[in-house]
């Protein structure tokens, strides 16, 4: 995985970090992670595609922004939207499109954008301790059933290490 651009093309701008949304928002949020005090979910007004991260820090009853267009708007092709919300903490989130991880630890604040080397991978938590880890695999190549890898990142230099793998 690298690092991609740190820009947007969008025309639409978003509630700035932070503003709550409105009742008549807050039914477009999708992808929401389930915690028992926080969440995170992407939002776009009217339903389209979600390409806006939101928060929530009370279960859910309210949401907040939490950053500016994903990035995948940039990517290219027909992935213009977040299909996976992997949530670490009340302030660390992994949010993924086919070919694009976006990931912030400060509640949305900064947000680190990576491209992958394939559109075709499939990311799912994996635990690590005191960082965050993503278990990929991809459908596209032919790998004995349950392949994958792990990745850890480091947020200092804001680079994912691969630190294991399995064939299987």
């Amino acid at each position: 995985m690298k690092a991609g651009p740190l820009f947007s093309t969008t025309v639409y701008k978003p509630p700035l970090w932070g503003t709550v949304l409105t009742a008549a928002q807050v039914r477009w949020v999708k992808f929401k992670s389930l915690g028992p005090k926080y969440r995170w979910g992407v939002w776009e007004e009217h339903g389209t595609a979600g390409q806006f991260p939101v928060r929530s820090t009370d279960g859910g009853a309210h949401w907040t922004a939490a950053g500016p267009q994903l990035a995948s708007d940039w990517a290219g092709g027909g992935i213009f939207y977040v299909n996976r919300v992997i949530p670490e903490s009340s302030f660390s989130v992994v949010m993924v499109s086919n070919a694009v991880i976006d990931v912030t630890t400060d509640g949305g604040h900064q947000w680190y954008q990576y491209l992958n080397a394939a559109s075709d991978w499939t990311m799912s938590a994996y635990a690590v301790s005191g960082g965050i880890g993503l278990r990929v695999s991809s459908t596209a190549y032919k790998l004995p059933k349950g392949s994958h890898a792990f990745y850890v990142l480091d947020v200092a230099h804001h680079t994912w290490h691969r630190t294991g793998q399995s064939l299987g």
